[in-house]
């Protein structure tokens, strides 16, 4: 049985001695990381049964990349039976911007915008790789691997991508770019970290 404490700390990608160390090189080698491309990693794990479970894991090579709110906080605010809210945690934490000091800050949504309804479970963030994947299967009746070329184009921020954006319209009249420029918080979306997400949902709720 877990005893739901959660420990967050950065150590040397190096540290063969450290007990989260066989998973950090599972993660290497999973990203096709390779030892030298960082310094450190940022972890957020509890032990049960004396073994590492890893909720949160990315690495950097400079503190000054390490979130100014410790992950428990956060966790403090959500709703732990929630696993859209745990998910949005794990997979955004490290990611937020300066001016999201507190989660309950950005829980509301404008209900009122007809497009709403497609970012409820990321508080009104056009977040995930799926959602927008989605969004341009489902109103260009493309393929996935379409779809996926869409949204890596527009990671790399590929002025055509832009453009084709512009042409693609949503049922409420609204262009897929005017969504973008709207929804998307960040200048790219992120893989949901469903793995991670289902650990510290398990860990939570045993």
């Amino acid at each position: 049985m877990s005893n739901n404490e959660i420990f967050e700390l950065v150590v040397s990608i190096k540290d063969t001695d450290f007990i989260c160390y066989p998973i950090i090189t599972e993660y290497q080698k999973q990203q096709q990381i390779e030892a030298n491309d960082f310094e450190w990693v940022h972890l957020v794990y509890a032990l049960e049964d004396g073994k590492p479970i890893v909720f949160y894991i990315r690495f950097i090579n400079s503190i000054t990349e390490l979130p100014k709110v410790k992950f428990t906080n956060y966790l403090s605010q959500l709703n732990k039976v929630s696993f859209a809210e745990l998910l949005y945690l794990v997979s955004y934490y490290g990611f937020f911007k300066e001016s999201e000091n507190n989660l309950s800050l950005f829980k509301v949504c404008d209900t009122s915008s007809k497009s709403a309804c497609y970012f409820e479970n990321t508080f009104g963030k056009l977040l995930y790789h799926y959602q927008l994947e989605q969004l341009y299967c489902s109103v260009t009746q493309s393929s996935i691997e379409e779809s996926i070329a869409f949204r890596k184009a527009i990671n790399l921020k590929r002025p055509s991508a832009f453009e084709k954006a512009k042409t693609i319209l949503l049922p409420t009249g609204e262009s897929l770019y005017d969504i973008i420029s709207e929804y998307r918080y960040r200048d790219f979306t992120l893989y949901p970290k469903i793995q991670e997400a289902l650990e510290l949902y398990t860990y939570l709720n045993p």
